[in-house]
This record gives C-alpha cells, sequence and structure tokens, in this order.
C-alpha cells in the first residue's frame, strides 16, 4: 500500500463523522436490549482515533496519545511529544498540539484501551486497512494537502505538525497545486 493514496480530506472528514454517529446509534440500540457492545466500543475507538489524526495532519501514534489522554483528562487540547525526530532534535522536547473534534464524545466505555499503545496503533492500522481500504498515513497527507489548497505557507504546515523537513511539505504541496493548475488547464481547452 503506497504512504499518499490522495485521500480528499472533506470527504474522509465527513465519513469519519458519518461513521461516529452511526456507530452511537447502533450501541444505543445495543445498550438497550443489553447486547455487547465490544466490537462497536473497539470501532469508536480506532474510528475517533483515525478521525483525530486526519483532522489534525498527526502521525497515528500522537492522534492515539492525544485519544487516550482526552478519555483520561477530558481536555479537548492535548499537547503530545512529536514522533520522529531527526537525531539532532534528539534532547528537545518538541510538543504538538492535537485538538480533539467535537465529534468525538468522551465515554469511557467505547474509548477504553486494552493492550499497550503499540497493540491499539497495530489494531487501527489494520483496522484502518481493513474496513476503509487506506493507510492511516494517507490521512496525514490529505491534510497536509488541504492546507496547501488553502494557501498556508510551507513553513507553518511544517510547523503545526512538527514535521522536520520543510522541502518535504513543499515538494509535496507544490506538486498537488502543480497538478491541480494542470487539470482546470486542461478543462479550459475544452
Amino acid at each position: 500500500m503506497v504512504w499518499d493514496q490522495k485521500l480528499d480530506y472533506d470527504a474522509w472528514s465527513e465519513r469519519f463523522s458519518k461513521d461516529l454517529k452511526r456507530l452511537a446509534m447502533e450501541r444505543e440500540y445495543k445498550d438497550l436490549k443489553g447486547l455487547n457492545t465490544e466490537r462497536i466500543s473497539r470501532q469508536v475507538l480506532y474510528t475517533s482515533i483515525l478521525f483525530v489524526q486526519l483532522q489534525n495532519g498527526c502521525r497515528i501514534s500522537e492522534a492515539s496519545e492525544a485519544v487516550i489522554s482526552f478519555t483520561q483528562n477530558g481536555s479537548r487540547e492535548q499537547r503530545i511529544r512529536a514522533r520522529k525526530r531527526k537525531k539532532r532534535d534528539k534532547g528537545k522536547d518538541a510538543e504538538v498540539l492535537i485538538i480533539i473534534p467535537r465529534s468525538i464524545h468522551r465515554r469511557e466505555k467505547d474509548l477504553l484501551v486494552i493492550g499497550s499503545q503499540a497493540q491499539t496503533i497495530n489494531a487501527v492500522k489494520c483496522y484502518a486497512r481493513n474496513h476503509y481500504g487506506i493507510n492511516t498515513h494517507s490521512l496525514r497527507y490529505a491534510w497536509i494537502a488541504k492546507m496547501g489548497r488553502e494557501n498556508i505557507p510551507a513553513n507553518l504546515i511544517s510547523k503545526a505538525i512538527r514535521h522536520t523537513n520543510i522541502n518535504t511539505i513543499m515538494n509535496y504541496t507544490q506538486e498537488d497545486q502543480a497538478d491541480d493548475i494542470k487539470r482546470r488547464f486542461i478543462e479550459s481547452q475544452k
């Protein structure tokens, strides 16, 4: 599976939001019937983590930690240690701000993590691949592409997600912008 599947940020944001609403209704129905909701609770957790990753352009490990912290302290703004830092940045406490969307509710029963964070991350990656057919890192790229289309400068995008190499962000956003220019030009020739 490729790193960037060119996911549409807005379409996936809407999909995750709808899925969380659907799962809440399904859980409520099963609760009323006295049925087991463990599977739904896992789906709520995994979908919540994916939604947080998309909304913040962060790494899956950062999204997972933010959702876990949200269940513990209830704060929608989480400062999480940035992952995958370069060796030259070791020792620096780089933090990334992760904001939990309002459509994610703090219901401990649903956001209960079973096992280690590494196990949760692997489970979310498998869920994303099997349930949605996506690579979780593509959600990060979707956010970067959305910010590029909004004309947010590459240096600010890089700072917001604590990406160490601004050239990667510039190449990525410029590639998308160049493709859009090409599409508009070809469509204008009809």
